[in-house]
């Protein structure tokens, strides 16, 4: 939120005279092969990582919850085929594979990334609400809730969803993790928001080539994540 007060230099400006420079008060990472300031870059680069792990969580997590507590509370033939058939399915895909396959043919760009690592990461919390329903709906309160004609939007929404969403939490705030890593991985891959933009993933592709004169080019940027990854975990 608060990158271009953050940040000490415009993370797209090119200055070839100051290119590949170590680490020094002018610049407290370093300089990229254009003479971009890293640490200016690596801060807008967080927005991007930020704002794709969380739009990846959001839409995941409402798409697991509506199927999941379709499945979960129904049963029987509609249950049988969203869990056997349509989420074997998608767990039969690895997920950054299928993610790679539906950005390189709808091409590069924000949206298109957020909705291909969304895709592919909406069969987890399926799954997790779905076990949480098929726990919760034969409670007492449910069969309460249902003796006295309530509506089953009502059962789900009012009575079954407040009671099994902690552990959805700890599941998306995990998943944040994994976000920001695919969204690394994807940028590393040409596959992420197109250049100038800074983002970690496309500073690691670009600091590859210069891994044994210029190390500060890759280790930066690998720390952030790093540490993104490691504080969603925790």
């Amino acid at each position: 939120l608060f990158a271009p007060w953050l940040a000490p230099q415009d993370p797209a400006h090119i200055d070839l005279a100051s290119r590949l420079m170590g680490p020094s008060p002018a610049h407290w990472f370093g300089t990229d092969e254009l003479g971009r300031d890293i640490f200016s870059r690596i801060i807008f680069g967080a927005r991007i990582s930020m704002l794709v792990g969380a739009s990846v969580v959001v839409g995941s997590l409402l798409l697991g919850l509506i199927v999941g507590s379709i499945a979960g509370y129904y049963g029987g033939r509609v249950d049988r085929f969203v869990n056997v058939v349509v989420m074997n399915a998608f767990l039969s895909f690895p997920g950054i594979l299928l993610a790679i396959a539906f950005v390189a043919f709808r091409g590069p760009g924000l949206f298109n990334l957020i909705l291909a690592l969304a895709i592919g990461g909406w069969v987890g919390y399926a799954r997790l609400v779905r076990a949480q329903v098929l726990a919760v709906r034969e409670r007492e309160f449910v069969e309460a809730a249902r003796a006295l004609g309530a509506t089953d939007w009502r059962i789900v929404t009012r009575h079954i969803l407040p009671n099994i969403i902690q552990p959805v939490i700890v599941q998306a705030a995990i998943g944040m993790a994994g976000a920001v890593l695919a969204e690394a991985t994807m940028s590393f891959l040409g596959l992420g928001v197109p250049p100038p933009t800074a983002s970690w993933g496309s500073m690691l592709n670009d600091g590859r080539s210069h891994l044994f004169d210029a190390p500060h080019l890759v280790l930066f940027p690998a720390v952030a994540v790093m540490l993104a990854v490691l504080a969603f975990n925790f």
